[in-house]
């Protein structure tokens, strides 16, 4: 009988890209005329259009990019939108309080439809890690976690994890996250989070 108690994990708004461009999407070489592009157009005060082509070569830069992890934290609450979270004050927690982790994924494998709608998917995995780096508890596989049919290639991607860490004895641990791009599974990422658990 497993000795941790882990609540199911939350996963809110996970948005994606690839690794090497598909047909119809800009290449590094477009990134930097687009980047060209948006610099002359703000010097002459037209911002639209320099947003535009930075859009552009965001995407770019995005597609090729590593499947990463940007502004980790433990939060107080499930945040509800993107970017919208308190970080907890230190890391210390109780066996009652659940670790709530947040994220913001990037470089994720967003596949262009034949009808111009993306796609995309991913797993997730967390573990929970003692003082003498012995895995003691965790879950693989989570997901896998989908989304068809939107048509706005987007950056703007949370992860929200909620795992209860009942049966811990206090001491210091690390919970390790994982994603796994399912669309090139090559491209992982993980990230570690340090928590210490005191006595109630």
């Amino acid at each position: 009988m497993p000795f941790l108690k882990f609540l199911p994990a939350l996963f809110l708004a996970l948005l994606l890209t690839p690794t090497q461009p598909a047909a119809g999407q800009p290449t590094s070489s477009e990134a930097m005329a687009a980047l060209n592009k948006a610099m002359a157009a703000h010097s002459i005060g037209d911002n639209k259009t320099a947003l535009e082509a930075i859009w552009v070569a965001q995407q770019a830069i995005w597609n090729q990019a590593p499947l990463g992890i940007r502004n980790s934290h433990f939060v107080t609450e499930q945040p509800e939108n993107f970017g919208s979270y308190t970080p907890k004050v230190g890391d210390d927690y109780r066996s009652h309080e659940p670790l709530i982790f947040y994220s913001e994924p990037f470089g994720f494998t967003q596949k262009k439809q034949a009808d111009g709608t993306y796609s995309y998917s991913i797993n997730g995995a967390f573990a929970i890690i003692n003082s003498k780096k012995q895995t003691i508890g965790g879950q693989d596989n989570l997901g896998p976690y989908e989304m068809r049919g939107y048509r706005s290639f987007t950056v703007e991607n949370m992860l929200v994890m909620t795992i209860g860490v009942q049966g811990l004895q206090p001491g210091s641990y690390i919970l390790r996250v994982t994603l796994t791009d399912n669309l090139n599974p090559s491209k992982t990422a993980t990230v570690d989070k340090p928590f210490r658990l005191v006595s109630e």
